[in-house]
């Protein structure tokens, strides 16, 4: 009768150590797979996320340093800048302290570059599409001519309320200069057309106070 010979202790810790190097191998291969599908999006949406708030941070602080620069009294001037009041279908104004400018185009561009910075009171929304730009502004003959960049062409994807407001916000501001004078849009030096949204950009328009809530 043949004697079967039993594995040596040797062998046996030579099979556990390969079997556990198979389980480290397969716990590293998992936790990669773990890593890159679930953890490193997650961690990226975060830093975005991240990114986009300070960025909106950084900005708000420069508009607020910008509210609270020292203005010798005899060079200022209140700026009366329309946002749309947040929850409600209006608009109201925020008061912005600015340097005195002698030039009404001068004063129109401050009101424009002004409006695209956003509000800074917690109350209003901003209604200028972000990013949007003030490439050029003309006036003659009692018209405002205001070209925007490319961005401000998003306020046709707007629902229609939405839409008034944002026109109207800038209309509404720039009238302050003159109630009687007309506002016309360029966008990125084109004329809009006439089925351009929910407001007909391709007309000169007029202040609307119908959108502007009264003030107590």
């Amino acid at each position: 009768m043949t004697n079967k010979r039993k594995p040596s202790r040797h062998n046996q810790e030579k099979i556990l150590f390969v079997m556990m190097g198979l389980i480290v191998i397969g716990l590293v291969v998992s936790g990669y797979f773990l890593f890159m599908r679930k953890i490193l999006p997650e961690i990226t949406a975060q830093t975005q996320a991240d990114q986009q708030a300070a960025t909106a941070s950084q900005a708000q602080q420069t508009a607020v340093a910008a509210q609270e620069e020292f203005i010798p009294e005899e060079e200022a001037h209140t700026l009366k800048i329309y946002f749309a009041q947040k929850g409600k279908d209006s608009l109201a104004s925020e008061d912005r302290r600015v340097r005195k400018r002698s030039m009404l185009i001068a004063q129109a561009r401050q009101i424009v570059e002004t409006l695209l910075e956003g509000p800074i009171s917690s109350t209003f929304n901003r209604t200028m599409p972000k990013g949007t730009a003030l490439r050029g502004l003309f006036f003659e003959s009692g018209v405002f001519t205001v070209d925007l960049s490319k961005e401000f062409a998003e306020v046709s994807d707007l629902g229609a309320c939405e839409q008034v407001l944002s026109v109207y916000s800038l209309v509404n501001s720039l009238t302050e200069l003159d109630p009687r004078a007309r506002v016309r849009f360029l966008i990125n030096g084109s004329e809009p057309v006439a089925e351009y949204g929910h407001v007909d950009l391709s007309q000169n328009l007029t202040r609307n106070e119908d959108l502007i809530v009264s003030e107590q």
